[in-house]
Formats: C-alpha cells, sequence, structure tokens
C-alpha cells in the first residue's frame, strides 16, 4: 500500500490515500493543515505536533497515522467463538481492552470498552472499537454497540455506520 509523508520537523505524518475513505474529518478537525484541493494537500507546519497528533487520531479509517507512534500500539484479538475481546498495549505495556459477545454467527455486541486512566486521552478507546470496525467490514458481520463508549463512537462517526446493526 502507497504511503506519504507530510512533516512539520518533529511530527511525521503518514497517509495511506487506498484507505481514506474522505470523511472530511481531518479537514473539519484541523483546516489550516488540510487542504484537499492543494499540493501538497497536507501542512503540518500549521500546526503544533500537539495538535497534528490529536486531530491523527479521530482519522476514521486509520488513512492517517504518526509515524513511530504506530510502533508504540499494538492491538490484538482474542476469540473463543463466543466471546472475545481487542487488548490495546501501549510501549508493551497493557493500556485497555474491549470486549464483545457473538449474537449469532454475522453479528457481535461490545459490550464494554475500558482504557487505564494513566492511558487516557491518547484516543485508544476509539482504536479499539475502530479495530472491531475493520474486522467487521472484513467479514461481512455487523457491530451491536452496547457499551456506552462505543455507541457514542458510532453516533458520532457516521463513516462507520455501514457495520452497525
Amino acid at each position: 500500500m502507497k504511503t506519504k509523508e507530510y512533516s512539520n520537523g518533529e511530527t511525521t505524518i503518514l497517509w495511506k490515500p487506498e484507505k481514506c475513505i474522505h470523511s472530511g474529518i481531518c479537514v473539519k478537525t484541523l483546516p489550516k493543515v488540510y487542504h484537499p484541493k492543494e499540493k501538497p494537500w497536507i501542512t503540518p507546519e500549521n500546526a503544533t505536533s500537539q495538535e497534528i497528533i490529536a486531530q491523527v487520531a479521530k482519522c476514521p479509517s486509520g488513512a492517517l497515522s504518526i509515524k513511530g507512534a504506530q510502533d508504540n500500539i499494538r492491538i490484538e484479538r482474542e476469540d473463543n467463538g463466543k466471546k472475545g475481546r481487542y487488548v490495546i498495549y501501549y510501549n508493551d505495556e497493557f493500556a485497555g481492552e474491549m470486549t464483545f459477545t457473538w449474537a449469532g454467527k454475522t453479528q457481535f455486541i461490545i459490550d464494554h470498552t475500558g482504557v487505564a486512566e494513566k492511558f487516557a486521552g491518547k484516543g485508544l478507546g476509539k482504536k479499539l472499537v475502530m479495530k472491531s470496525v475493520e474486522y467487521a467490514r472484513e467479514n461481512n458481520v455487523k457491530i451491536i454497540p452496547l457499551c456506552p463508549f462505543a455507541k457514542k463512537v458510532f453516533d458520532t462517526t457516521k463513516e462507520i455506520q455501514d457495520v452497525k446493526s
């Protein structure tokens, strides 16, 4: 998959065009950095690294990421056919989990999402939900978000409604 890099000298944004669903969240969140009709369309020098990192964490498709950041975050999926969970690690330290229960063969229920307080504000809970969305799309299954956090992510991220049951 093709990846383009855009840097402000401190932080580098990675963009995977094939993954982009053109939700426009990047442009709405940080309009001084994202200009879809210009080349280059990403100008990270127009924002602080903190602003960029916070915005990239909101990308619903994962098309935007921070170079090096993906090395710090790892998500593993466990599934016994009845129940399962996604576990997220930050710098190889357990940071949180999202649990689910299968409701037949074509849908599962997200029943809990939790991130350790030490890792709050890093967008890890949303990363867990988005990883389940990626799985649902790849496996043609639907998600029932009963967990209040997952429900909020689905309610505020219109681009993932295709997997909601």
